[in-house]
């Protein structure tokens, strides 16, 4: 199995795993991006993790149709608990709540700590996820954006034990994104704006005092970010 075979979304992330001794994949469904990152010899070796036994199979029985039983071991649990500090140099959180993803990397922070590279790529709640590492020492060295089946994502690239300091703007609309991923950052862009717009308009039905507070911060927001 090559990068090719990926979808868009997962080949961009396998793209930017550097070569590492050991990936640890969280939520690795079927345990593609491990299987190509061994097989392509980016990876001497995997850990491919779910908290979910049917996806674990899957992935088991993957891994064995490519051969690769002896370098990919699959692993039952939540999170980054299946993993040991020390044994992960790249850690690969996708396809996840951004919530979801910053409550892992806080429930394991000697296994964040102790890896050389996080490659998250939240579904939601991105600006969120943004906040939680800037707030809580985690440097992000890049940002992209990836288009699949006329959806966009967002693959952020971070290690811990560092800083990075966002504007306003800058949680909502991404880091550097404009040189990274210049052909999609307008379209990033605009879908921003249309769920702050759709926001605005819900609020505006409201009667609650407190919807008028959050309508004003809105406003303000997407004046900013227009």
């Amino acid at each position: 199995m090559n990068k090719n075979a990926l979808n868009p979304r997962l080949k961009k992330i396998a793209e930017l795993v550097p070569k590492n001794k050991c990936t640890a994949d969280i939520g690795t469904d079927h345990a593609y991006i491990p299987i190509v990152l061994v097989s392509q010899g980016t990876a001497s070796r995997a850990i491919a993790s779910d908290i979910k036994k049917g996806p674990l199979m899957r992935a088991d029985e993957n891994i064995r149709h490519n051969g690769l039983s002896d370098k990919i071991e699959t692993r039952l649990g939540a999170g980054l608990k299946t993993i040991a500090a020390d044994e992960a140099e790249v850690i690969i959180i996708a396809g996840m709540g951004g919530i979801l993803i910053a409550d892992i990397l806080e429930d394991s922070r000697k296994v964040t700590d102790s890896a050389k590279l996080l490659i998250l790529q939240p579904m939601t709640a991105v600006p969120e996820l943004r906040e939680y590492l800037s707030d809580n020492g985690y440097e992000i060295s890049a940002e992209y954006l990836e288009a699949e089946d006329e959806k966009l994502y967002n693959i952020i690239v971070a290690k811990s034990g560092g800083t990075t300091q966002y504007t306003q703007k800058e949680i909502y609309l991404g880091k550097g994104l404009e040189q990274t991923s210049p052909l999609l950052f307008e379209r990033y862009k605009d879908a921003v704006l249309t769920k702050i717009n759709k926001r605005i308009e819900g609020l505006k039905k409201s009667v609650q005092s407190e919807s008028k507070a959050e309508l004003e911060e809105l406003v303000c927001l997407l004046r900013l970010l227009s």
